[in-house]
């Protein structure tokens, strides 16, 4: 690996919100290699922007130009990126560099083209995804929501949540309200 930038670092705004677009990033990677953009034979991104219908390219002029804004590339523009399933490019950027052999890898976001979770056996051959989870399952949302309602904002309150656990007491609590009730119902009376 050359060169590795997020867009945030450069729009200074978290997740670099409400906008697709990769180009400073990328302009910055490339200027690390000392390349240009029609020195690259292909160019992955790592949602599918035709979901729910499968596809491995996408051809779309406007959301290629929006990503990789032409004018940072000397008015070059691709005319396909290639499309990798979102869990997928999850998976592959941490067991690919992560030096096992062999490893169980596990995913788990929000969503990405409509799955919340992946469970994935990596291995010299590739990812082989073993098991999926929908969207309508997602434990990120479930843990969005209680952040949340923790007020402690919306969007992207779950890292706000993560980062104080660390500071939590290891103390263990009963929370009767999650336990099973026998009959298999869990309602209160």
């Amino acid at each position: 690996m050359v060169a590795f930038a997020e867009e945030e670092r450069f729009s200074r705004r978290k997740h670099h919100k409400d906008s697709r677009s990769c180009a400073v990033a990328a302009a910055y990677c490339l200027s690390e290699a000392g390349i240009t953009l029609a020195d690259v034979d292909e160019i992955a991104i790592a949602f599918n922007p035709a979901w729910p219908t499968p596809s491995n390219i996408c051809t779309d002029a406007e959301l290629i130009a929006e990503l990789l804004a032409p004018a940072l590339f000397g008015h070059h523009r691709p005319r396909q990126v290639t499309v990798v399933e979102h869990h997928l490019a999850h998976a592959a950027s941490a067991f690919h560099p992560s030096g096992f052999d062999e490893a169980a890898v596990l995913v788990v976001d929000g969503s990405g083209d409509g799955v919340s979770a992946t469970l994935a056996h990596g291995t010299a051959d590739g990812l082989k995804v073993l098991r999926q989870f929908p969207f309508s399952q997602s434990l990120g949302w479930f843990y969005e929501t209680v952040a949340e309602h923790l007020g402690l904002g919306n969007w992207t309150s779950s890292g706000k949540l993560m980062g104080l656990a660390g500071y939590g007491n290891p103390d263990r609590y009963t929370l009767d309200f999650l336990t099973a009730r026998a009959g298999g119902s869990s309602r209160r009376s």
